[in-house]
């Protein structure tokens, strides 16, 4: 027997964790008209535009803001703080996106970088898990430490120095894919010589 494609939205409820969005009913081939009709049913609240959830469900920032501007990847110390290389909550989002890309004007909440080479920009992409369990597109550990000694000059010196040292100590550490990066973003003397003394120390 076929499932039903309300039955198909309820098992896409479930698995999110109690949201859904217009993109997956899309990419399932439902047409627009059973999520209208669903959302009704359900008594689901829209979060955003194409986002809908159930009233208790507990709103992940991380997550809408990714769906709404699925381009930019959470970078710098929003990377940190998905990697748990920083337990200081960033007060507003830093994030990466290709060129050209700016989906809104200037937000005091939102950080912009720019990345103008398609080699560099998606550079060590990885999905992770947000406080609240969901995923979300960040880059890596190797990726993020490399943007923060770039720019290590505007970020905050305690934050700066910590991040070294918890990823120095990380069981997930990859050296190698840290100076590839490096490289790629042609800042590996700069990441090698800090790197030599962050590792040596006691």
């Amino acid at each position: 027997m076929q499932e039903t494609n309300e039955k198909k939205l309820e098992k896409l409820l479930s698995a999110n964790g109690g949201y859904i969005t217009r993109k997956q009913v899309d990419s399932h081939g439902i047409p627009s008209w059973f999520l209208t009709d669903f959302v009704r049913k359900q008594r689901l609240v829209k979060i955003d535009k194409g986002f809908y959830a159930q009233e208790q469900w507990i709103r992940d920032d991380y997550l809408v803001f990714q769906y709404k501007y699925p381009k930019f990847i959470f970078s710098h110390v929003s990377a940190l703080f998905l990697h748990g290389l920083t337990n200081q909550l960033p007060a507003y989002f830093e994030v990466t996106g290709p060129k050209n890309y700016r989906p809104f004007s200037p937000k005091p909440s939102v950080t912009i970088h720019t990345d103008s080479h398609d080699e560099s920009y998606r550079l060590g992409v990885c999905k992770i898990k947000t406080s609240l369990g969901h995923l979300v597109e960040c880059y890596n550990m190797e990726r993020t430490l490399c943007d923060i000694i770039k720019n290590s000059r505007k970020i905050d010196a305690e934050i700066f120095g910590k991040a070294l040292r918890l990823y120095a100590k990380s069981k997930g550490k990859s050296i190698r894919n840290l100076l590839h990066y490096a490289q790629v973003l042609k800042i590996e003397n700069k990441v090698a010589e800090l790197m030599t003394v962050v590792m040596n120390e006691d």
